[in-house]
């Protein structure tokens, strides 16, 4: 129990109740752990805007190639865009302090000038101005990660050491590293090979649309072909660490593997028809399913990485509350 002081000052009695440090302990493990729900639900919006400024690349591509079956899709995408934005600077807006002012100009000035007579652009300028916006998206991402990777206060990394040591399983390993590697691998290196997929679905969605390549976007697909093949090598070795080491806590990392040959096919398909130089067999709405179907995928496991990473962040709560016992 804390003491109450008294004081005299010129015949006038002052009581004095000193601020328990205790307090002030709980207050600032609770502002830690709010501020880290606050960053991992805008983790959650970013992805959602990423995933969504992907979809209108290559819708719009489609467009602009001349598909007019994609225009349905286009017009309601469009609309949850601008919800989605400004949602995303509205929460931003009331945490305070995790985005800067700057973040939060730069993506709506990105989004403007995608938005703004798009029609009338060329390809290369279509193509690039989503790319950027999604580039500056990503770096977000992976910024608010490495925020993540940090525990809330130094002495969970004792209690989560302890219970490691005490854990009976081959897994066991210390959980602040765990937690480096899922926020490594689903805020850096499968939004990556999203992106790379990405690309390709716009690109290639366009190319089917119009019937033929140029040699300029000839060069540039065959480039993320390689990269997204190289991509995927690494990403099954990093999937199957990741396995070893948080088990079936991200039930998605296994269908990685089976994805690999839906993948193949679909990196083919463009190496072999859309990039053959002869006629395109492929239609453009075919080429944009069979990507966003693989698409959807590697975003659900991201989804899942995320959601132990929450998780844990809950268990941290728990971890903190019994540091006294």
């Amino acid at each position: 129990m804390t003491e109450v002081q008294t004081i005299q000052i010129d015949g006038v009695v002052i009581t004095h109740e000193p601020v328990d440090s205790s307090d002030e302990q709980y207050a600032r493990f609770c502002e830690s752990y709010r501020r880290r729900e606050d960053t991992l639900t805008l983790v959650h919006q970013l992805n959602q805007m990423v995933k969504a400024v992907q979809k209108h690349r290559g819708i719009s591509m489609g467009l602009l190639g001349g598909n007019a079956v994609f225009e349905g899709d286009f017009v309601v995408l469009q609309h949850q865009l601008e919800r989605r934005l400004a949602t995303l600077e509205t929460f931003a807006s009331s945490v305070g302090g995790i985005l800067s002012d700057k973040d939060k100009e730069n993506l709506h000035l990105a989004w403007v000038t995608i938005r703004q007579n798009w029609q009338d652009d060329d390809l290369s300028d279509n193509f690039e101005l989503h790319s950027h916006f999604i580039e500056q998206l990503q770096g977000m991402v992976y910024s608010l990660a490495k925020q993540l990777e940090k525990p809330l206060t130094p002495e969970l990394v004792d209690a989560h050491d302890l219970q490691a040591d005490q854990d009976d399983s081959s897994a066991s390993y210390p959980r602040m590293f765990k937690q480096i590697e899922v926020l490594n691998f689903v805020a850096k290196q499968l939004p990556d090979m999203i992106e790379q997929i990405a690309k390709v679905r716009g690109l290639g969605t366009y190319a089917a649309a119009t019937g033929l390549v140029d040699y300029p976007h000839d060069r540039k697909l065959r480039f993320l072909l390689q990269c997204s093949r190289q991509q995927s090598e690494k990403l099954r070795h990093q999937a199957e660490r990741l396995e070893s080491i948080v088990g079936d806590s991200i039930p998605g990392l296994g269908d990685l593997k089976n994805l690999e040959l839906k993948l193949m096919f679909l990196l083919n398909t463009i190496d072999k028809d859309v990039l053959s130089g002869t006629t395109i067999t492929a239609s453009s709405h075919q080429l944009f399913k069979l990507a966003t179907d693989l698409i959807d995928v590697y975003w659900n496991v991201v989804n899942q990485g995320l959601a132990l990473v929450r998780r844990w962040h809950e268990d941290d709560l728990e971890a903190w509350l019994r540091l006294a016992d």
